[in-house]
């Protein structure tokens, strides 16, 4: 579908359109964007000289475009506060979040005005005022030697660079800070901290709760049940699947070898099939085989196989131990 009209520029950001043009011509430009479906339907907002669009606020004075940082009316100042439980980098990273969208969507006119509301803002939670000014800083002084470095040529940039592998472990203040010199060290081990708590673990969502036997991804133990025996596996399915497989492999006549299995033959001992126990819930396949590995070693009388722990580091043993 054609349409003749006098758009003077067209920007599309997934569903929010910002466009230009004279203003008996809007009607018919909405009316063509309906014409395309039924069940895909546009408002219009006609700024005249001032429109908002995302987080910018776009303004015609003396023929020219001014651009500055937009804030919603329901806007409510409220960010990560500063006495939270969280690293001091993603902190400074609140502010830099805010600088960068104060400088880098407003002309420079408008940058002590924001730069104020900034403060302002981060004052509001509870950030002291030197750390304010540290951060602003150093955060201007990186958006300008950024910018030029935009006229720098290819020779110029590090090639050398190899990408690094990043470590992330719950942050426990005072503790796993320490880790930090890796970041300083020439080793490729980069360190991320991540919070223990979530919303998730306060908040519940009210749902009806899923049986134990119905979840997947989780590190579980089955237990003898006529000794102290036991059996540590891991599973990406639900667990009731996998349970059904080590309950059945005794019927089933395959040359693939089930350590419960021969205990089942061997001492004409069963299982507490349903008693199965979830030691640990974890959707990272790696991270999941580590913690199976962990509680395979935590065994006292384990059916397990020793290839079973062969990819656990020999670091963790005395840790191990100390359980």
């Amino acid at each position: 579908m054609s349409v003749n009209l006098d758009i003077l520029f067209y920007y599309r950001y997934v569903d929010d359109i910002c466009t230009a043009l004279p203003p008996s011509q809007i009607d018919v430009l909405l009316e063509r964007f309906n014409a395309f479906h039924p069940r895909l339907q546009f408002t219009v907002e006609r700024g005249g000289k001032t429109i908002n669009f995302l987080d910018v606020t776009v303004s015609v004075d003396n023929n020219r475009f001014n651009f500055d940082w937009y804030r919603k009316p329901t806007f409510s100042g409220r960010f990560l506060n500063f006495h939270s439980n969280h690293p001091l980098t993603q902190k400074k990273g609140t502010i830099f979040s805010l600088v960068d969208r104060a400088f880098l969507l407003s002309d420079v006119k408008f940058h002590t005005k924001n730069l104020t509301s900034i403060i302002d803002i981060l004052l509001l939670n509870d950030y002291p005022l030197d750390f304010i000014f540290d951060s602003i800083n150093h955060r201007i002084k990186n958006l300008i030697r950024n910018r030029h470095r935009l006229h720098d040529t290819e020779t110029d940039i590090d090639l050398t660079n190899k990408p690094a592998s990043w470590l992330t472990v719950p942050f426990i203040p005072l503790h796993t800070e320490k880790l930090r010199s890796l970041n300083k060290s020439k080793s490729d081990i980069r360190v991320a901290f991540r919070s223990p708590n979530k919303m998730g673990k306060y908040i519940r969502v009210q749902k009806d709760s899923c049986p134990s036997t119905s979840k997947s991804n989780v590190v579980y133990k089955i237990l003898c049940n006529d000794c102290d025996a036991s059996y540590v596996g891991q599973t990406g399915r639900q667990l009731k699947t996998r349970i059904a497989e080590h309950r059945n492999h005794i019927r089933h006549k395959t040359s693939a070898r089930s350590v419960i299995t021969d205990h089942r033959l061997s001492h004409n001992h069963d299982f507490q099939w349903d008693n199965v126990l979830i030691l640990d819930e974890e959707p990272s396949y790696r991270k999941r085989l580590i913690s199976e590995m962990l509680h395979i070693k935590k065994q006292k009388n384990s059916l397990n196989l020793q290839t079973d722990t062969e990819g656990l580091n020999k670091a963790y043993l005395p840790i191990i131990n100390k359980v």
